[in-house]
């Protein structure tokens, strides 16, 4: 559980959370990694046409169209692994 803790020497808070090192993607291989100059690049879920993949949006500026959907200028999707969590 991520804790908020008070830096005595500057005053300011702080968050502990060691929990944050746990994402399976963290994990190291021992394989290197190839750099092929032809490859297409990498597949982005934050992408413009992708939005069916990440959570549902919490905010969005658009001219038109509906929530989860393409036309955005700017889209905010909640963290899939926050450091704080809203619970009531």
């Amino acid at each position: 559980m991520p804790e908020l803790r008070k830096d005595p020497i500057v005053g300011r808070w702080v968050i502990i959370s060691t929990e944050r090192s746990q994402r399976p993607t963290d994990l190291k291989t021992n394989e290197p990694k190839k750099e092929d100059p032809d490859a297409k690049p990498k597949f982005c879920p934050f992408d413009y046409g992708n939005e069916h993949i990440t959570p549902p949006e919490v905010l969005a500026y658009r001219k038109d169209g509906n929530p989860n959907t393409q036309g955005w200028s700017l889209r905010v999707v909640p963290n899939k692994f926050p450091a704080l969590m809203i619970e009531g």
